[in-house]
């Protein structure tokens, strides 16, 4: 009976979850802003991916809307089911809503909630796959989002793109 009820729990926070995605597709959002983010949080994470770039010998990446709406419904998704995983990029560049995309990449972290911008950009950096994507010619846009969980937690996302 408890199995049972904590199942449909979860199967209705991922059916909710999924709905609000839904409402909050991308298609309304720039591809790129000359216009950094807002978020302090949010801006402290780029000027780290940034900085790791310039240290690397990168151009900086273009602060991209679309791709941070993507960045921070992936990261509420992940919160609210308590599970962290990549979502399908495959399907995402496929849409119409990424017409004109080459490439799609995604790194995902969960940590405690009192994680700072530059303690997370630290452990992707320690991390090949990681660092990898932080690296990547192949991309020249960033979104980034996070949210703290219920339990206080942060999750975190940055999703690439190459245009």
């Amino acid at each position: 009976m408890r199995v049972n009820r904590i199942l449909t729990k979860r199967s209705a926070a991922v059916a909710v979850t999924l709905l609000i995605a839904l409402g909050l597709s991308s298609c309304g959002f720039a591809n790129t802003s000359s216009t950094p983010p807002s978020d302090p949080y949010n801006a402290a994470l780029l000027n780290a991916l940034n900085n790791d770039r310039a240290a690397n010998g990168l151009p900086p990446l273009t602060w991209s809307p679309k791709l941070s709406n993507q960045a921070g419904t992936w990261a509420a998704n992940m919160a609210a089911v308590n599970s962290l995983y990549h979502q399908n990029l495959s399907a995402l560049i496929n849409s119409s809503d990424y017409a004109g995309y080459t490439t799609l990449g995604e790194n995902i972290i969960v940590g405690p909630g009192s994680m700072d911008p530059a303690a997370v950009e630290a452990a992707w950096m320690n991390s090949p796959p990681h660092r990898a994507n932080i690296t990547s010619r192949a991309f020249n846009i960033v979104g980034i989002g996070y949210v703290h969980g219920p339990d206080g937690r942060i999750w975190a996302v940055q999703d690439f793109g190459g245009i």
